[in-house]
């Protein structure tokens, strides 16, 4: 059966697929890029608005205002920078016209010929056949095809291809009523035009498409044959092509079309003008990347076995000089992207992003970019996230005003205190042919939602949050060498107290009458002593308000974690129940009864953890045996470890029991911490290496001091050694992490007097051992 489609429908879809004025010029241009042309010519001419032609055309049906006064209203309504004599042969064919539907179609027909949006190219062009055969089938998919093909040879391609579903052309139906084509081949004698008129395709009409005609014609001779390129007139526009909304249109959305950062390509690939006048592209100035008070960039590349990775640079300028590079192996990718398999990753493609930072508060007038006020406008007007570009031409919406797709304000507005938001981030992506999977919608609308463009979103989110991180850490180590100056700031103002009172004194003998400004001055002084004291109690209640936190946060991981594992336990047995036959449901009950109380005695070990933890013991040191307790901790954990197929061994030195006096649950958060740790990312290394044999090592050394847990998974870099245990830092995804777990065993080690590091061989880039070192006093 064939599907037939009405001239209505036909419309209605260009409406639908081409969001703005912006994107369907934009699409005009991208046929000029894919046809290999250097330059692609925009002219804009725009005489009598849109608008003013639409009242006029009222008044004529309405019949109630004389011809000439309509004519006169015309003439008044008229552009004052259009070309000069663009309006003379309207007005002198409405001059002579004194039957309304004469006055009316020769308005009509005039308005056509003066106000119309052309894009021109010396590109490959097209024949009869290819006006025919592909630009006015709707949906050929001759370029996806060319694209197919691509990379299967190992060649890099040797043109960009922008478009791929055919349905970019749909834009001319936005623009306006008319549309002609004169286009040729390299090596043609003629010309071939062709002529469409929109307003046949009446929204009203259920005509058959098939019953409009429309067909290309042979055109003119061509001086010569070697010319080649096409010429898209669009006129009859359809909304109000004024200076200041093109101007608008530019500023706003045309301007990003092609990649900003590239400061050249932009003037270099597009001529524009407007009623004959040349109009510059903006681009970003280069005075505002040195502006910047942060930069990052990323790259994700493959290694030669395959195997995906992710480098990120990080270079923070604000009121300091802080420089970040690492590197993020596959197997915390697949966390990141919470993937199954590494299928997804191997198959994304090569990508890259950059973008810079702003903190507005610390924005400043600059000699050639204007006062304080207008780099901030320079900055707002770029701002917006992230865009994403593939071989150097813009995937909208992503990085517009109104776009959020990363969710960068939605996460900044839910949290309190230092926000990373769009407003202070100018970025790219760069996409290329190679990222065959992140296909655009065909509504021009962003990428299509699949497991790639989740895995994708993924990643950019990651480097956005791990920027935040670094630059709150920053932030804070700033505020703490302020805090480091505090006493001897007091010391200054005390003797400046001491000194001042001094001085009051003797003025008071020599000018008695100025006791009462000299009592002011004497107060404020003591005042401003008293301001500095309080900074005292400010910092103790700031410990004991982070050692509460510490407790807290510690017990709430604990419950987490059992509340988990009893849902997935109970979940586990529900599932079981409802897949028995109800016939053999009294055979198989005990059996299902009986896994889950064993999963229920494990829990109760856990739970029984808890206990130490209780706010009435948390602080309550108590001698307890060492090996007695990771024993606990590793039963507690013995149905995961046959879930995971994860061995774990207990190596102790300890010729007799080694007991501590030390707060119990303080001991076994840190171990539950470690432990968690070590369970998630051996899932993660199955992924990548199917073949692994999961098993953690816990080693008891009396003699040392130490307790130290390693295991077989990715391991840490050890660059980061130290960064890991900062709070909210993780490269789990979230819902799989808080960041919080290696930042509270520390603190909870430090409590004791304890340390608890990451170590490994100095030559080495990744560490896989934490060592706690209670310290062989404590023997």
């Amino acid at each position: 059966m064939a599907f037939k489609i009405t001239a209505r429908t036909l419309l209605e879809l260009g409406a639908e697929l081409i969001g703005s004025d912006a994107v369907a010029l934009y699409e005009l241009a991208k046929n000029s890029v894919d046809a290999k042309s250097p330059v692609v010519r925009i002219r804009v001419q725009s005489v009598l608005p849109y608008s003013q032609y639409r009242h006029a055309l009222d008044l004529i049906d309405e019949g109630k205002v004389p011809l000439p006064e309509i004519r006169d209203q015309i003439e008044q309504g008229l552009l004052s920078d259009a070309p000069s004599g663009a309006a003379r042969p309207l007005l002198t064919a409405l001059a002579d016209a004194n039957d309304p539907a004469e006055f009316r179609e020769r308005l009509v027909e005039g308005y056509k010929d003066i106000n119309f949006v052309e894009v021109s190219d010396d590109g490959e062009g097209m024949s009869l056949e290819d006006l025919e055969d592909i630009f006015l089938t709707i949906g050929t998919r001759s370029r996806r095809r060319i694209k197919s093909e691509w990379g299967k040879g190992g060649d890099e391609p040797s043109r960009t291809l922008l478009g791929d579903k055919g349905v970019g052309r749909l834009s001319v139906m936005r623009l306006g009523d008319h549309l002609s084509v004169r286009t040729t081949r390299s090596g043609e004698e003629l010309w071939n035009d062709l002529s469409i008129d929109w307003t046949r395709f009446s929204h009203d009409s259920d005509a058959l498409l098939e019953d409009v005609s429309v067909a290309p014609e042979p055109g003119p001779p061509k001086q010569d044959v070697e010319t080649q390129g096409t010429t898209i007139r669009v006129s009859g526009l359809k909304g109000d092509w004024t200076r200041k909304k093109f101007g608008a249109m530019l500023d706003a959305e045309f301007s990003r079309m092609v990649d900003p950062f590239d400061r050249r390509r932009g003037n270099r690939l597009f001529r524009i003008t407007y009623n004959d006048e040349q109009v510059t592209l903006p681009q970003i100035p280069q005075r505002l990347f040195d502006l910047a008070h942060a930069t990052v960039k990323a790259r994700f590349e493959y290694l030669e076995n395959g195997q995906a990775q992710l480098i990120v640079e990080n270079d923070y300028r604000l009121n300091t000089n802080r420089k970040r590079a690492y590197t993020i192996p596959e197997v915390q990718l697949v966390s990141i992207t919470n993937s199954r398999s590494t299928r997804v990753l191997r198959r994304l493609g090569r990508f890259d992003l950059e973008f810079i930072w702003f903190n507005r508060l610390y924005l400043r007038a600059v000699e050639g970019l204007g006062t304080k006020g207008d780099v901030q406008k320079l900055v707002r007007q770029w701002a917006g996230g992230l865009m994403v570009f593939r071989d150097g031409f813009r995937i909208n919406p992503y990085g517009g005003a109104d776009d959020d797709w990363l969710e960068l304000d939605k996460r900044a507005f839910a949290r309190r205190g230092y926000k990373l938001n769009r407003q202070q981030v100018i970025g790219r992506v760069n996409l290329s042919w190679r990222n065959k999977r992140l296909v655009e919608q065909t509504n021009r609308e962003g990428l299509v939602d699949n497991e790639y463009k989740d895995a994708f979103v993924s990643i950019l989110q990651k480097v956005l949050e791990d920027f935040k991180t670094f630059s709150e850490d920053i932030e804070k180590e700033l505020r703490q060498e302020d805090l480091t100056s505090v006493d001897v700031l007091k010391t200054r103002v005390a003797n400046s107290k001491t000194e001042i009172q001094r001085r009051i004194r003797e003025i008071a003998v020599d000018a008695p009458e100025q006791a009462g400004p000299l009592r002011e001055v004497e107060r404020l002084v003591k005042s401003l002593a008293a301001q500095i004291d309080d900074v005292d109690s400010i910092i103790d209640d700031y410990k004991d308000e982070r050692r509460k936190f510490v407790h807290l946060a510690g017990l709430g991981l604990m419950v987490e974690l059992i509340l988990h594992e009893l849902g997935r336990s109970s979940s586990n047995t529900l599932s079981t129940l409802e897949g028995v036959d109800r016939s053999q449901l009294a055979g198989k009950l005990p059996s299902v009864f009986e896994t889950l109380e064993s999963q229920l005695r494990t829990l109760q070990k856990r739970i029984d953890t808890l206990d130490p933890l209780s706010t009435s013991r948390r602080q309550t040191k108590e001698p307890f045996s060492i090996d007695e307790l990771v024993q606990q901790v590793v039963d507690a954990r013995h149905e995961q470890c046959k879930r995971h197929h994860v061995s774990v061994s207990i190596v102790s030195t300890s010729k007799k029991a080694w007991r501590v006096k030390a707060v119990r649950g303080m001991m076994i958060q840190i171990l539950e911490n470690l432990l968690a740790n070590s369970f998630y990312w051996l899932k993660q290394q199955k992924i990548v290496e199917p073949g692994l044999k999961p098993s953690i090592m816990i080693e008891i050394d009396q003699a040392s001091g130490t307790i130290d847990i390693s295991d077989n998974g990715p391991g840490i870099e050890a660059a980061d050694a130290e960064n890991i245990f900062k709070p909210f830092v993780s490269a789990k995804p979230p819902g799989e992490g808080s960041g919080l777990g290696l930042y509270i065993a520390r603190e909870l080690a430090e409590y004791h007097n304890w340390t608890l590091s990451l170590v490994g061989p100095a030559d080495d880039k990744v560490w896989h051992r934490f060592s706690l070192d209670i310290g062989s006093k404590s023997k």
